[in-house]
């Protein structure tokens, strides 16, 4: 049980913290091109904590929960969530990964890793009880990190609310969940190292 009031305490944190970019995917990338994966979902919860199983005299109602899950890719270029919307092609010869980002109402990543606006927006009572947040989860965070320091890190072409970046050996993409849900032109990211 502390571990999940602990989880409780801190996911405002996150949000607050991290511009919302509480959900996401982060690569540890491998000079071989095999990288660990790290996975931040935000779900609707249909199985109830250890606080609901205890807790006696109250009505439960609203329960969400931030998963992360981790793994091993062996091969980047193979990774997939559910369809081809977001594929990864790196170039580990030159230092480089590209990484391309099907625009749509259907991407299987998106649909991975966060609901839809309607539950986010039910979710936001959970996760900030002040009820100062509208939305939770609604800012998708790409980040890798590098065998190298990250000498490049640029999306193409833009859109709204998408900002790509870099620190030392780190790289990043934040997307709007709207903006990665709407129609348009697929989104280029291309990151380089030393």
């Amino acid at each position: 049980m502390p571990k999940t009031r602990l989880l409780l305490w801190l996911l405002p944190c996150f949000a607050a913290c991290s511009g919302n970019e509480i959900v996401g995917l982060h690569l540890r990338l491998q000079p071989d091109g095999s990288a660990d994966l790290t996975a931040r979902a935000l779900v609707a919860s249909p199985t109830p904590s250890p606080a609901e199983v205890t807790g006696k005299g109250v009505a439960w109602g609203l329960r969400g929960a931030l998963v992360h899950t981790q793994g091993t890719v062996a091969k980047l270029a193979d990774l997939r969530f559910g369809d081809d919307a977001l594929q990864f092609v790196p170039r580990m010869d030159a230092n480089k990964l590209t990484v391309r980002i099907q625009r749509s109402a259907a991407a299987g990543w998106v649909a991975a890793l966060t609901p839809d606006k309607r539950t986010r927006e039910q979710l936001a009572v959970v996760v900030d009880t002040s009820r100062k947040t509208t939305e939770v989860g609604d800012v998708l965070r790409l980040e890798i990190e590098l065998p190298a320091a990250a000498v490049g890190s640029s999306v193409l072409p833009s859109a709204r609310g998408v900002e790509a970046g870099r620190d030392g050996r780190r790289a990043w993409l934040s997307i709007p969940v709207a903006t990665a849900r709407e129609p348009g032109e697929a989104l280029t990211w291309d990151v380089t190292w030393n």
